[in-house]
């Protein structure tokens, strides 16, 4: 979860990264079969309406979190996808993935070790990490979990308010950013979206919306 957390990061904030797996993650013994499971589980763009256009693929990270790193070395992936669509506005960010196990053991193991408070935390560590760039300033006003329905038999979601605050010419602006990240799973796959946006974040009626577009696909799937 962190490193896809990271590269969901790279792709919306638009910073460098370094594609390195950690040996922490996951062995990959990826199939076809199971690739297109997780590609059939993600947004699309006729999800969207008028305004959004697919940014870049997300590569994977290094990046790391003080404290959050769990061990998923013993589990297998099979398939894994991703996709992000970046609002005309140039700030807004949804990015979905799909991860497919080898089994559902090792996706509930990889659940069980990654659905943590520290989830959150490792989100708004990031999103500090990225926007690092000079006269430019992050405040983390809280992170944390979110209330949200269970779509799927595995549901979690968190939350993260973030103030950026920005020095140029001797003015200082500042902005409120939300980042809402919801996680699903059921069988051997996981699904998840991350959105990144000024202000308060995404109204409960699109972020429901999209949540249980992902849901649907992913019990659709037969993992």
């Amino acid at each position: 979860m962190r490193r896809r957390l990271a590269a969901f990061l790279i792709v919306c904030l638009a910073v460098p990264a370094v594609a390195l797996a950690a040996d922490t993650d996951p062995k990959k013994q990826i199939t076809p079969a199971d690739r297109a499971k997780a590609r059939s589980v993600l947004l699309k763009a006729t999800d969207f309406t008028a305004g959004w256009k697919r940014a870049p693929g997300a590569p994977d990270s290094d990046a790391t979190c003080p404290g959050f790193n769990p061990d998923q070395s013993d589990l297998t992936l099979t398939g894994e996808a991703d996709v992000t669509f970046r609002h005309t506005n140039g700030v807004t960010s949804i990015a979905s993935f799909a991860e497919v196990f080898t089994s559902k053991a090792d996706a509930l193991a990889s659940w069980t070790r990654g659905n943590k408070p520290a989830v959150a935390r490792c989100l708004g560590h990031l999103f500090s990490q990225g926007v690092k760039e000079p006269g430019m300033q992050v405040e983390i006003v809280s992170a944390g979990r979110m209330a949200f329905p269970k779509l799927a038999p595995r549901t979690a979601a968190f939350k993260v308010v973030a103030r950026l605050t920005l020095t140029e010419n001797g003015e200082t602006q500042t902005v409120p950013f939300t980042l809402q990240f919801l996680v699903f799973g059921q069988g051997r796959g996981d699904t998840a979206i991350l959105a990144i946006s000024p202000g308060a974040g995404l109204g409960t009626a699109d972020l429901r919306g999209f949540g249980q577009l992902l849901a649907t696909r992913l019990a659709a799937a037969k993992l």
